[in-house]
């Protein structure tokens, strides 16, 4: 989970100045932190927020591109 931490708070620092990309991050570092201990119940909650978050990020950027093989 630490790495997952430290790329977010490193991306953090990348996108500070821009409020509406910060708060993305800053819901996502939310979001592992909940995750961190959690209880079944409540990591079946938090995959709803995860789920919520792709469709709001989907809708205003569009689907993920898919990965291309070289």
């Amino acid at each position: 989970m630490d790495e997952y931490l430290a790329y977010f708070l490193d991306l953090r620092l990348r996108v500070r100045g821009r409020q509406d990309a910060l708060a993305i991050v800053d819901r996502c570092i939310g979001l592992i932190a909940r995750a961190d201990g959690a209880s079944a119940a409540e990591l079946e909650r938090l995959q709803r927020e995860v789920d919520d978050l792709r469709g709001e990020l989907e809708a205003r950027f569009g689907p993920k591109a898919p990965i291309s093989q070289h």
